[in-house]
């Protein structure tokens, strides 16, 4: 049996499985009177992954970490928003496709709402002032009505060019639309877009709304694949435990959680410093990597993306500001490399030396770690992600409804015990108040023998007192 094969078949039994399950809880739901709504969401989106099992690598990492910059480089294309600004946070999926096109998925009421809580709620904590005066100040309100639950929209384009302004309509910050915008599938005819691949920009985990950090969490949990976004300037405990959790949604396969040391470019000696924090980095996380040194040399990688995109938009002849050269040129001067800033001929020297600036970038290297580790195992990596989602979703709905069961089951034998002592209660009430009442009956018989008897002493005195008084 294929692989392809395999995958369908274990797909068509976790549909047949998981109509059992429904029936299962509309049962428990009727005969105990409880809801299973969180547990019908799960189902719901485990139905849709099954309507369409792709392999998914999720691209996380905080605001302004270099996510979009990393798909670029990775796709050798300016195709994902590199706006630093929260404002075009959505999630943003990237599949292979015959023809550019683009969908878009808008909030509906209750989405809305639920981002707007958090917007108020971040409010109060002196957090998202700037976009909710933004989305005020934009004229935004002007067209809620017309985006909020509108249908999902498809856009055909015929070349990548349109394609890139459609995705600027919809995500930059200077369009008004951008706001009610929740999720973009961009199809690429792209040929370093992996095929039955999706790749996903997801919102950032810091955001000052809550609510887009949670999309990209809820999002992480059914990725089969995790490459973090990590600025080196910056790893605290919250970064460190939002890594973290990563390892505990991919269960015991860690080569499948790959961290980057973004925009190394920036740091004074790129070479020499990352190096150091790269050991910081190492000892930190190998206890996720079960301290396979192999493992967390080959998965915590140090990455230039905006030194990978510059060096080939200049070798295809396109034209480059001083600041962007300078950066190759400190690059790679930190490498070892040759290069002056007083030759005329720097950027055919940048260009002579391009290969091995390239391969100093390590842009190649995380790619042939994902298609190698994870790509070329695709449907495998499918196939246990799935079995394990559907058991861990079979089980935690399985312990609730026994739960409910026990819980029930405790609750009218407390019942009966209630309503045994109750009526054992009253038997006793009954025997007391009879053995009252015949205390009583046996005083008021004692009671009428004493009248009795003083009647009949009162009266043989009354006779007595009459018979002396007629002898007088």
């Amino acid at each position: 049996m294929s692989a392809s094969e395999k995958l369908q078949n274990e797909v068509e039994r976790q549909k047949r499985k998981i109509e059992e399950i429904e029936k299962s809880i509309e049962t428990v739901e009727k005969e105990f009177n409880e809801k299973f709504d969180y547990e019908r969401e799960s189902i719901e989106e485990h139905k849709k992954f099954l309507a369409e099992p792709e392999l998914e690598i999720a691209i996380v990492g905080t605001i302004n970490a270099g996510k979009s910059t990393f798909i670029n480089a990775l796709l050798q294309e300016n195709i994902a928003s590199t706006d630093a600004r929260p404002e075009t946070a959505s999630l943003t999926k990237f599949k292979y496709a015959d023809e550019n096109k683009l969908e878009i998925k808008f909030y509906n009421e209750e989405e809305w709402n639920e981002l707007w809580e958090s917007v108020e709620e971040s409010k109060k904590k002196n957090q998202a002032n700037v976009f909710k005066e933004e989305f005020e100040n934009s004229g935004a309100k002007n067209i809620k009505n017309d985006y909020l639950g509108k249908s999902d929209e498809t856009i055909e384009v015929s070349n990548i060019e349109k394609l890139k302004n459609k995705i600027k309509d919809y995500t930059s910050r200077q369009s008004e639309i951008h706001y009610f915008v929740k999720e973009i599938t961009v199809y690429l005819n792209n040929e370093n877009m992996p095929k039955n691949v999706t790749i996903v920009d997801t919102p950032g985990l810091n955001d000052v709304v809550a609510y887009r950090s949670d999309i990209t969490k809820d999002y992480i949990k059914r990725a089969n694949a995790v490459v973090v976004c990590q600025s080196y300037l910056n790893l605290g405990d919250r970064e460190f435990n939002d890594i973290a959790s990563f390892f505990g949604n991919i269960g015991d396969k860690s080569y499948k959680v790959i961290i980057l040391g973004t925009q190394i470019d920036k740091l004074n000696k790129p070479k020499e410093e990352w190096e150091n924090i790269k050991e910081d980095w190492k000892n930190q996380f190998k206890v996720f990597y079960d301290k396979d040194q192999n493992l967390i040399n080959n998965n915590i990688i140090g990455v230039s993306s905006f030194v990978f995109s510059n060096l080939i938009e200049l070798e295809n002849g396109k034209e480059h500001n001083e600041d962007n050269i300078l950066s190759i040129y400190r690059f790679a001067k930190s490498y070892g490399i040759e290069l002056s800033l007083q030759d005329p001929n720097l950027n055919n020297k940048i260009i002579d030396n391009y290969n091995q600036i390239i391969e100093l970038t390590n842009i190649k290297k995380v790619n042939s770690l994902i298609t190698n580790k994870i790509i070329a195992n695709r449907v495998e990596e499918i196939i246990y992600d799935l079995e394990n989602k559907y058991l861990s979703m079979i089980n935690y709905i399985s312990n609730k409804a026994n739960n409910i069961k026990n819980e029930n089951s405790h609750n009218k034998a407390t019942l009966d015990m209630e309503k045994k002592e109750k009526e054992e209660s009253i038997l006793k009430r009954n025997e007391e108040i009879k053995k009252i009442e015949e205390d009583m009956k046996a005083i008021n018989n004692a009671f009428d023998k004493i009248k009795e008897e003083w009647l009949n002493l009162n009266k043989k005195l009354k006779e007595t007192i009459k018979n002396i008084t007629n002898k007088d």
